[in-house]
């Protein structure tokens, strides 16, 4: 959709919408991986307008579904136009023979089908921004059942089930360093070919088969209750170390973006003692940081290039505090 990032940006521009470099990077990379983009905030802050931007920039179409309690399959999908149905067959009816079976048949084609923005969305002939709006003002049973049957039928399934988070590495400029490639199933002419991801199997499926579990590098029962138990330690420690480190850390130890995904016990235990590592660094930074002057802080981190905000890795932060630590001692001698 967009041949550069350049591109995007340019011709963000030029539909009036201001954006940062971060919500461009985000849909530069959304286009380039056939990702939905999921955006929240309050009312005014620029979500829906930044669909309709998006949609000027690579001059194209916006296709909106406006979701509201009580919306139903066929407002979404669309439904057969029943009276132009019946038109037709008295009109067939006055001839003299009637081939009822392909009556049938036809009465179920397109040109009887009143199509929904989903379907219309489909029709396009170059690819349109589907701007679905206020998404959690949807039925449950609409949002759990006939909304991703509707996807799955009509080949965008695979943003519910086969979602996975993929990696990018931003270069100094925060601009991707490189695009990973998509599976072949995973792009629209693979889709329509009939290209599908292959069933996944877990860990206790491979269990099943194999009728005995794989050494995965620790002893004893893997249980749920083990698991669940670091993953949910893991997941308090956020809020201690902050988001940014915390996020990092699960990158750099296991590459995923949760806890929940990972499976094996062992792999839990050392993201856990990483992120209490964290802890202990940031209790230390903490410390340091409240004997300090502030310019003194700020000092520090200038010349380290390491703001506590943007430290994403255990060395860095190491560093950092061992740095604030020294001008504590300094300070104590002098």
């Amino acid at each position: 959709m967009f041949p550069s990032f350049e591109n995007l940006a340019e011709g963000l521009r030029g539909s009036g919408y201001i954006a940062d470099s971060i919500a461009t990077t985000t849909v530069y990379l959304a286009a380039r991986l056939q990702k939905p983009l999921l955006l929240e905030g309050p009312a005014g802050s620029g979500k829906t307008q930044l669909a309709y931007a998006v949609a000027e920039a690579a001059n194209t179409s916006v296709e909106r579904l406006q979701c509201y309690e009580g919306i139903n399959e066929e407002k979404a999908i669309g439904k057969f136009d029943e009276p132009l149905q019946r038109l037709c067959v008295e009109l067939k009816a006055k001839c003299s023979s009637v081939d009822w079976e392909s009556l049938q048949t036809e009465l179920h084609r397109q040109q009887f089908f009143s199509a929904g923005p989903l379907l219309r969305a489909l029709q396009f002939e170059k690819p349109c921004v589907l701007l679905i709006d206020e998404l959690d003002k949807v039925d449950h049973a609409f949002e759990a059942q006939a909304f991703k049957r509707a996807l799955s039928c009509f080949g965008l399934g695979r943003y519910l089930y086969d979602i996975d988070g993929e990696w990018v590495e931003l270069g100094e400029h925060r601009l991707p360093t490189k695009i990973p490639k998509l599976p072949r199933w995973a792009t629209p002419n693979g889709w329509l070919a009939g290209l599908r991801p292959k069933p996944r199997r877990n860990r206790h499926a491979l269990v099943r088969a194999n009728g005995h579990a794989r050494n995965v590098g620790h002893t004893g029962p893997e249980t749920n209750g083990d698991r669940q138990s670091l993953v949910a330690a893991i997941e308090a420690t956020e809020n201690k170390i902050g988001k940014r480190l915390y996020r990092g850390l699960l990158k750099n130890v296991v590459r995923v973006w949760s806890p929940q995904q990972i499976q094996e016990t062992a792999a839990l235990a050392k993201v856990l003692a990483q992120m209490q590592g964290a802890e202990r660094g940031m209790a230390r930074l903490e410390a340091a940081q409240a004997r300090l002057a502030p310019e003194v802080v700020q000092r520090v981190i200038c010349s380290l290039n390491a703001p506590p905000a943007k430290v994403e890795d255990l060395q860095t932060l190491h560093t950092l505090v061992v740095a604030l630590e020294k001008e504590v001692d300094a300070q104590t001698q002098a």
